[in-house]
């Protein structure tokens, strides 16, 4: 029983220091270096916001809309899951933090897997409708969450914010010549499944008589081919595809998701990703391959039973600079 009463004790601790953590809020900086922009342009910032979830730090967010002040971004990049499936799209936390950004900021949102459920909330439906006796008031609160989903997009878009779904959009930042071209990648539903690896995603999607492309070749479908004389910065909310962003061309992607791997221990790293996977390869931080970057922030909130522990929220900022100005 003494041993039974320390481990619930421990237990309550750590679930204790997971709520204040939340409270915490920390900033990331890195540098990325590249050879398309010109010798005598001016570094550019960009902030990085993923997997918000509604979760707020400080009054109102007050203390992220400082620090981000603080940093003078030219730009914000969302990576996804601002908002949390099963609650309102708006009002909403998320909502609230953006429309105060979007006041000072140019803001391009890229749509993580609780925007994606969101989106494909009738298909679902649709699909649980066949043999299953669904009652109307499930089949009443989808819709109503859906119709939300589609409230919250149009208020974004009236307060500017750019949102790029399978989408581009070419990015003039200060004088220079810089060519900056931001893609946004919104991959289906079956992308974020559960799998302990590709080999078994590939046979459930296979059993479920669903064709699951490679990532590289759904950007090409979807987005289009890279123009390699243009910076090409990726919002990939899961960064599990980093070799797939590297393949279509991708020079910077930003990503989340992983939300630091929830759990972070010493000399170790991330204990586990929400697609249940324990050690993720990818959990947080830059990560490079054949000349080309990948960012993956720890992410600013959590929902549900994702507990964060010695992983407070992290604000991520992106520092573009010439190859230069690092020789």
């Amino acid at each position: 029983m003494y041993f039974i009463a320390i481990a619930i004790g421990l237990i309550m601790l750590l679930i204790l220091w997971s709520r204040i953590e939340l409270r915490i809020l920390t900033t990331t900086e890195y540098n990325v270096y590249t050879d398309k922009l010109a010798d005598n342009q001016a570094p550019v910032k960009l902030v990085v916001l993923a997997d918000l979830h509604n979760h707020v730090i400080g009054q109102d967010n007050k203390k992220m809309v400082h620090k981000i002040d603080s940093v003078n971004p030219d730009f914000i990049v969302v990576a996804g899951d601002m908002i949390t499936k099963g609650q309102p799209c708006m009002p909403s936390n998320g909502f609230d933090l953006l429309k105060k950004l979007s006041k000072k900021y140019t803001i391009y949102y890229g749509y993580g897997n609780h925007e994606i459920h969101f989106e494909h909330l009738l298909a679902q439906l649709e699909g649980k409708a066949h043999g299953i006796d669904i009652s109307k008031e499930d089949v009443d609160r989808i819709k109503t969450f859906h119709s939300n989903w589609f409230q919250y997009k149009d208020s974004l878009k009236e307060l500017g914010i750019i949102i790029l779904d399978d989408e581009q959009a070419s990015i003039k930042v200060k004088e220079g010549r810089l060519n900056l071209k931001i893609s946004g990648l919104s991959l289906e539903p079956k992308y974020y499944r559960k799998f302990k690896n590709n080999a078994d995603r590939n046979a459930a999607n296979n059993s479920l008589g669903e064709k699951q492309l490679p990532v590289n070749e759904y950007l090409d479908n979807n987005i289009g081919q890279v123009n390699d004389k243009e910076f090409n910065l990726l919002i990939a909310h899961s960064p599990i595809y980093f070799d797939d962003y590297v393949k279509w061309g991708a020079d910077l992607t930003v990503s989340g998701h992983i939300h630091g791997g929830m759990i972070r221990l010493p000399f170790i790293g991330g204990l586990l990703s929400p697609q249940v996977s324990i050690f993720p390869k990818f959990d947080f931080g830059k990560y490079s391959k054949n000349g080309k970057d990948m960012i993956i922030s720890r992410g600013l909130g959590s929902h549900s039973i994702m507990l964060r522990i010695f992983n407070p929220p992290e604000l991520v900022v992106v520092k573009l600079e010439n190859h230069n100005s690092h020789s």
